[in-house]
């Protein structure tokens, strides 16, 4: 009994020092490694983006089988014969040992439209705001928003024809769109469209960063760096050469709704479980940092990823720069 004990308190004693110290945590936290310049930041994950910031928070759920997903923002300005773009991507991180499998349906929807009006209650373009998107949104906003998705996911679910998790994704963002709630006119600001839904599970759902790709990262922005990376989505509007353009866009908080459902035998929750993620890339750069160093000294730097099968993935640094350009606003 007391080997029991023991084992149990050295896990719960190790989940608690894998949480975040705060609500979105950013480069400083996660060990991007420094840019050339050594002035800011360059988290290159995979093949899929190269990032001066990103931003790491968790899912909230009240379904322990559901516990350690998380959001990642990466952003970046890129410059191609066609013009200069604000690109920004999203990725889910998911313990090892969850198994999302198809009897759990699972969709995300962004609210790219309803970006542009949020804000933590500090300067919008500040590098270190940050908060909950009860904060961003106002607890009733976020309240209507969360009920309404329960009842339409439960509305699909309970029809005699049940759509695919593909279907039911895409009437939720465009019903969410379609609708919108009185207690979230304040943040609409008129402009409550580009809603963007992805179908997290299922036969078209995106799969999590293979071995292969995952040995050209330069970092892997995610706590635990066990858990697994999935590119969700990809939002990206027309970029200018103004500066407070490029931060605005850089510290934006994007809502992400993300929802779990029973869609067959074994899935992983009963009722429809619903929240809402707002998610920004955070500050300052690393590299920025008298206290930095390079990570190659730590075995759970930011600087390497760990499989989930445990074998530790050599750095290409050089080569995921020759391939991915990014530019920064001067």
């Amino acid at each position: 009994m007391r080997t029991t004990v023991t084992v149990a308190a050295l896990a719960a004693a190790a989940a608690q020092a894998q949480d975040l110290n705060q609500t979105i945590v950013g480069c400083v936290e996660v060990e991007c490694p420094a840019a050339a310049d050594n002035v800011n930041d360059n988290c290159a994950i995979a093949d899929t983006g190269s990032f001066p910031s990103i931003g790491l928070t968790r899912v909230p759920t009240g379904n322990s089988a559901l516990s350690g997903l998380s959001w990642v923002k990466g952003f970046n300005i890129t410059d191609s014969s066609s013009g200069r773009a604000f690109h920004s991507s999203f990725y889910l991180g998911t313990p090892p040992d969850l198994n999302l499998t198809n009897s759990t349906g699972a969709c995300a929807v962004f609210l790219h439209g309803a970006s542009g009006s949020l804000s933590f209650g500090q300067n919008e373009t500040s590098a270190t705001a940050q908060g909950t998107c009860a904060d961003a949104m106002g607890s009733s906003c976020v309240d209507a928003l969360v009920s309404r998705a329960r009842t339409l996911v439960e509305g699909y679910a309970g029809e005699d024809d049940r759509p695919s998790i593909s279907d039911a994704c895409a009437r939720l963002q465009k019903d969410l769109e379609d609708g919108r709630d009185d207690a979230c006119a304040s943040i609409s600001g008129g402009d409550w469209n580009n809603f963007v839904g992805v179908d997290l599970t299922g036969e078209g759902a995106p799969q999590p960063l293979s071995q292969q790709q995952n040995a050209s990262s330069t970092c892997w922005p995610v706590i635990p760096k066990q858990d697994e990376l999935t590119l969700i989505s990809e939002y990206q509007t027309p970029g200018s050469d103004l500066i407070e353009d490029a931060e605005r866009a850089q510290w934006a908080v994007t809502p992400v709704l993300t929802v779990f459902y029973s869609a067959g035998d074994g899935s992983l929750v009963t009722d429809v479980d619903a929240s809402l993620s707002c998610i920004k890339t955070m500050g300052p750069a690393r590299a920025s940092l008298d206290t930095i160093n390079d990570g190659s000294a730590d075995p759970d730097s930011g600087a390497t990823a760990l499989l989930p099968s445990g074998s530790w993935i050599p750095i290409a640094f050089a080569a995921t720069l020759a391939t991915i350009i990014v530019s920064y606003v001067s």
